[in-house]
């Protein structure tokens, strides 16, 4: 029974066809009680008025008794007819089937005692009635016993009245009973209908609705809406499939706005990518390029690809040190000390983890020339993305590009310089040091010819004074000669201070010590041979003039970007006068300070000695694309 009402409970088909099915029944059960109830009250009526008839065929006999004692003419055989008739009626079927077809025990009993009296007390009377009629017995005779008939008889008609009432009684319970089970089927019915009914609203009409509803809403593209009926039944396994279709579409639309999102992110990726090379490129190819170009570039850069900081460090041309030079937070914790290996290492991408952060080291270079690292700075737990490190990549090969054209320009026009440099010395060699060995040998020729004896003391301080000033001039000479001979190649200013400073210690007992702290190439090519020549004068001055044993030469520039060159040596001071006659380095190197905007300081030690003070931001403090006109 359970696997059936399990059914009844998975399919409204079956519950509707049940529901049919009890209906009918209910009104084949109504029909069939109406029809058996007619059946089995079959001839009731007529056994009541048949009852009804022995009450008055028995009022018959005792009228006919009455008028025969009364004289009247009332022969035996009408009476004996009567009391036949009475019996006749009585035996009738109608009458016995309507006593024995029921289980009533009362009628039974009211009709056995009707029988019984009439067999035993008013049949034998009419019988011994008709007996004393035949045989003349006398009318008193008769009158006693039609007397007792009429005292008999209104018993015998009381039974009969029970009689007619039982089977009365008994006909209304069978349509009572009837009546009862058709509103038992009536209300049964309406039950089942009303239960049909309700369970059309609840499991058909509402689930329908609210399926409606929920298309109509999905139709609008609301892709939450669910479906309330999920139950066993056929609409229940409908709504279930409409949620799921309803999860699988929000799920394929979730999937689908995520993909748009991400390609979304990617094409802003993209776009931001290319439009900061574009702003980039663009910066690294207009002059000049300061430290805070640089910084913003590089905050540029750090706010694309969103980290915490990026430092960019240029390597010394030993290749071993770095200096920073630009960065757009904070300084990497690595910077603190002078270990710069750990980030050039081997000029490859590398990644480094020192105390909370994380370290991405991006190579400068172009054409396989490392010119320094760029360093990524992002948080502990936070790995780059492929498109971080491209993108970096690229750029650093963008900055290493721009850095190589510069220095390959510089040392173009470097080369330029010292190749111009090299022509004027060697026309000052051909023309202005052969007239001044000319005139050395004429005037020790003059001197040769004039006798001492001849001159007066003023023409014989005049000639000395000449060749004074011959050998101070070809002594100049050599010294400028030098000078445009001084060679300057890719190594810069640090090399060509080294070269100058070892010849100044060969040709004198001067103890010179160099103390170079500017990094990289934060000077142009004229500034770095004003610079040059200036050292090489204040050392001329030194040597010649300030009768000293020590000198020492110092390079830095400070936060602002300025340089700092102190040049200073222990020797006897400079006179108060330093601006006077014969003091032509002196002028020369206020010309160069001059030439690069610089101020110059020349004043005496307060101990010592002298020391010469040049001050001066350069024009262009980082690597650029161009410069101004190269000076002589």
């Amino acid at each position: 029974m359970k696997p059936l009402f399990g059914f009844f409970n998975h399919t409204l088909l079956a519950r509707a066809g049940l529901a049919m099915g009890v209906i009918t029944v209910l009104a084949v059960a109504g029909m069939a009680s109406a029809v058996f109830i007619a059946r089995i009250s079959y001839g009731e009526a007529s056994a009541v008025n048949i009852a009804g008839s022995l009450r008055m065929q028995s009022y018959r006999i005792a009228t006919a008794l009455e008028a025969r004692r009364n004289g009247d003419f009332i022969t035996s055989k009408d009476i004996e007819d009567l009391s036949d008739e009475f019996e006749s009626r009585f035996n009738d079927p109608l009458l016995t089937g309507a006593v024995t077809g029921v289980n009533n025990q009362s009628l039974q009993r009211i009709y056995s005692l009707v029988e019984s009296r009439w067999r035993l007390a008013v049949s034998p009377l009419i019988k011994a009635f008709i007996q004393e009629i035949e045989t003349g017995t006398s009318a008193a005779s008769l009158d006693r016993t039609s007397r007792n008939f009429h005292t008999l008889i209104k018993s015998f008609v009381n039974d009969i009245d029970k009689l007619v009432y039982q089977l009365e009684e008994t006909a209304e319970s069978r349509i009572h009973l009837l009546g009862l089970m058709q509103s038992i089927s009536l209300l049964l019915t309406l039950m089942v209908a009303a239960a049909t009914l309700y369970l059309m609203q609840t499991d058909i009409v509402s689930p329908l609705r609210d399926l409606l509803s929920s298309a109509e809403k999905a139709g609008e593209g609301d892709l939450s809406v669910r479906v309330g009926h999920t139950g066993p039944d056929e609409l229940g396994r409908l709504g279930q499939a409409f949620n799921t279709m309803a999860i699988q579409l929000s799920r394929i639309y979730e999937d689908l706005e995520q993909r748009v999102e991400e390609k979304t992110q990617e094409l802003t990726q993209r776009n931001n990518s290319l439009e900061l090379l574009y702003d980039i490129s663009r910066g690294l190819t207009k002059a000049p390029i300061s430290e805070p170009i640089y910084r913003k570039m590089l905050s540029d850069i750090a706010k694309v690809v969103d980290v915490k900081s990026i430092t960019l460090c240029l390597l010394d041309h030993d290749s071993r040190h770095a200096h920073r030079l630009a960065n757009s937070g904070t300084i990497p914790p690595m910077c603190e000390t002078a270990n710069c290996e750990i980030c050039i290492d081997d000029g490859k991408q590398r990644k480094l983890i020192i105390g909370d952060s994380n370290i991405l080291s991006i190579p400068v270079n172009d054409q396989e020339q490392q010119y320094g690292v760029l360093l990524i700075e992002y948080e502990i737990g936070k790995s780059m993305e492929s498109w971080q490190t491209h993108l970096l990549n690229t750029l650093g090969r963008h900055i290493g590009i721009a850095i190589g054209v510069t220095r390959r320009v510089n040392q173009r026009r470097r080369l330029a310089l010292l190749d111009e440099r090299s022509v004027i010395a060697r026309e000052l060699h051909d023309s202005l040091a052969q007239s001044l060995s000319y005139l050395k040998i004429q005037v020790a020729r003059l001197s040769i010819l004039i006798k001492p004896d001849d001159v007066s003391a003023k023409v014989a301080e005049v000639i000395a004074e000449l060749e004074e000033g011959l050998d101070a001039s070809y002594r100049q000479l050599r010294e400028l000669l030098t000078t445009f001979r001084l060679k300057m190649d890719e190594n810069g200013l640090t090399a060509a201070l080294n070269e100058t400073v070892e010849g100044f210690r060969e040709r004198s007992s001067l103890t010179i010590n160099l103390d170079n702290r500017i990094s990289g190439d934060p000077l142009s090519v004229n500034e770095e041979i004003h610079i040059l020549q200036i050292v090489r004068e204040a050392l001329s001055n030194i040597t010649y003039h300030a009768k000293a044993t020590k000198a020492e030469i110092r390079l830095s520039q400070n936060a602002d970007g300025k340089v700092i060159i102190d040049i200073e040596d222990d020797g006897i001071g400079i006179p108060p006068q330093a601006d006077r006659t014969h003091h032509y380095g002196l002028a020369i190197m206020r010309e160069r300070a001059s030439s690069l905007n610089a101020k110059i300081q020349i004043e005496p030690r307060s101990e010592k000695g002298t020391r010469v003070r040049l001050q001066f931001l350069p024009k262009n403090d980082q690597p650029n694309l161009s410069q101004d006109a190269v000076e002589i």
